[in-house]
């Protein structure tokens, strides 16, 4: 079932040269591990990019936004099946 959260979430993040990699992101005081990242997008507002970054814990889907010039993260989506 699919659910919009558009919550504000803590994530630890990898970044490489020309990567963001989310490891791992805390919500509602349970932390979700990121076993895989199966898309990456971004979208420009103006000066400001989004980066969105569609993963899974192995069991859940969620969607996560990166915004570059705030530095925030939102989880905005969760799939559970």
């Amino acid at each position: 079932m699919l659910e919009q959260i558009n919550e504000p979430i803590e994530v630890i993040a990898k970044f490489t040269r020309d990567q963001v990699i989310p490891v791992k992101f805390l919500w509602q005081t349970k932390e979700y591990l990121v076993k895989k990242v199966n898309l990456v997008y971004s979208r420009s507002e103006g000066k400001t990019k989004f980066y969105f970054f569609a993963v899974s814990d192995n069991a859940n889907y969620f969607k996560l936004q990166l915004n570059s010039e705030t530095l925030m993260w939102t989880l905005l989506e969760t799939y559970v099946d």
